[in-house]
Order: C-alpha cells, then structure tokens, then sequence
C-alpha cells in the first residue's frame, strides 16, 4: 500500500510540472517593420512549418522582435535564424503557452 502511494504522489508531482520546449533554431521572414508604437519591432513570419515537439506549434507563425535583438542587422524581407523557448505553466489543464524569441541572427 505504500509503495502505491508513493507511486500516485510521484505521478501527481510530474503532472503538476511546468512543461518546456527549446527550438534550435527557427527560421522566420522579416514581414514588415512596425512604428506605431513608440518601441519599433519586426514582425516575423515562420518560413516551412513549425518545428516537431513545440507546444504550440501556431503561436510560433507571427512574433514580433525588437531590431535590437537581431545581430548582424536586418531589413524587412531578410530570413533570421532565431532560438524560440515555449513554456507551457502546468502540465495539466489549459495553461496558456509562452514563446519566447531569445536571440535572432541573419541568415
């Protein structure tokens, strides 16, 4: 009897766990350059479809990145290559998913 609880308890624990996923790379398009805020950003396009294992594979399609964060300069119409974290609050329910684009580089 126990053991059976010992078992239950390390399965609610790892179900209670956030969950995480961590690209290699993605590649996106630089689709246009936004300035109607007073922070500018590119909005990025997916290029192919969204990598296996994401968690939200959809919310990778547009994100937007701050020129600042591109290294080796960038232009509306260049591809980026960009390291994209998802984390996911809990591992049960509907707990919303983030993404993250941590560092894009010019392709």
């Amino acid at each position: 009897m126990r053991k059976l609880v010992v078992v239950v308890t390390a399965c609610l624990l790892l179900a209670g766990c956030a969950a995480s996923w961590e690209g290699q790379e993605v590649r996106y398009r630089i689709k246009s350059l936004d300035t109607s805020s007073p922070t500018e950003f590119f909005r990025l396009e997916l290029v192919g479809d969204a990598p296996k294992g994401a968690l939200d594979p959809q919310d990778l399609a547009r994100k937007p990145v701050q020129p600042s964060a591109v290294s080796g300069g960038a232009a509306v119409g260049d591809e980026l290559l960009c390291l994209v974290e998802q984390k996911k609050g809990s591992a049960i329910g509907d707990s919303h998913v983030v993404t993250l684009v941590k560092s894009c580089e010019k392709a």
